[in-house]
């Protein structure tokens, strides 16, 4: 089960299109969320590319 704070730093990102960073193991992503829920978040990359992220493999996120 992904932090509280996580799913409010996700959720702001989404509303506020605030860009954020996200940090997996052995990658960073960055980008807006454009979709959240009980599993996973979507990021919109900088160049437009949509990417999907499992709650669960999140270790940190930072905001831009």
């Amino acid at each position: 089960m992904p932090s509280p704070i996580f799913i409010s730093l996700l959720e702001n990102s989404r509303l506020e299109q605030q860009q954020i960073s996200i940090y997996i193991t052995h990658a960073i992503l960055q980008g807006i969320v454009t979709n959240l829920n009980q599993e996973a978040v979507e990021l919109r990359t900088p160049d437009g590319k949509r990417c999907t992220v499992a709650l669960d493999r999140i270790e940190a996120i930072t905001t831009l």
